[in-house]
């Protein structure tokens, strides 16, 4: 089993933003807690538009709030609508969605991964090496860690081979544990 960041090719591909900035707040509650009930559409618009970059099937947003347009929505619905809610997205282009991770787990091997703990020694600053615990990771196909609610997801192999099966632009992946090794 092989579990991968989900970043976005911000180089190769204009991003979104949202035409009215959202409050540091706003960005943070997006950190496993649900949005369904409340949640009313946001205008996106380009962030650089005098590039003339094409806008991707997964545009950048914010690093751990994906962004999706309605062929990669099509496409991974069904292997990922059981983690997360789909929020519709306003822009004159095309449709977009959010993607909100609501599957937060607690799957780390803490014994095997290497990180540094803030100065309270409470908290994770940072992971200098993923690893997890197999059997906590069966079926799942996106997913977010406890310790970092605000980061990128993680997402299997299965999410990657859909991806990368049907030629969705924008999604990068980066290998962050593979049970092989570990």
């Amino acid at each position: 089993m092989r579990i991968w960041r989900l970043e976005f090719g911000l180089d190769e591909y204009d991003d979104l933003k949202t035409d009215k900035e959202w409050s540091i707040e706003k960005i943070r509650e997006f950190d496993g807690r649900e949005h369904d009930k409340d949640w009313e559409k946001v205008k996106v618009v380009r962030l650089e538009p005098e590039k003339k970059l094409p806008l991707s099937n997964a545009p950048g947003f914010f690093s751990h709030i994906p962004v999706i347009d309605k062929r990669a929505k099509d496409i991974l619905e069904n292997y990922i609508s059981d983690f997360v809610e789909i929020l519709p997205l306003i822009n004159d282009e095309r449709d977009f969605w959010a993607i909100n991770i609501t599957n937060v787990l607690d799957c780390v091997d803490y014994g095997k991964s290497i990180y540094k703990m803030f100065p309270d020694g409470k908290r994770i600053l940072r992971f200098k090496k993923y690893s997890f615990i197999e059997k906590k990771l069966i079926g799942e196909n996106i997913f977010k860690i406890k310790d970092e609610l605000l980061a990128a997801p993680f997402v299997s192999d299965e999410f990657k081979n859909i991806v990368d099966f049907n030629n969705l632009t924008g999604f990068k992946f980066r290998l962050v544990w593979d049970s092989k090794d570990d």
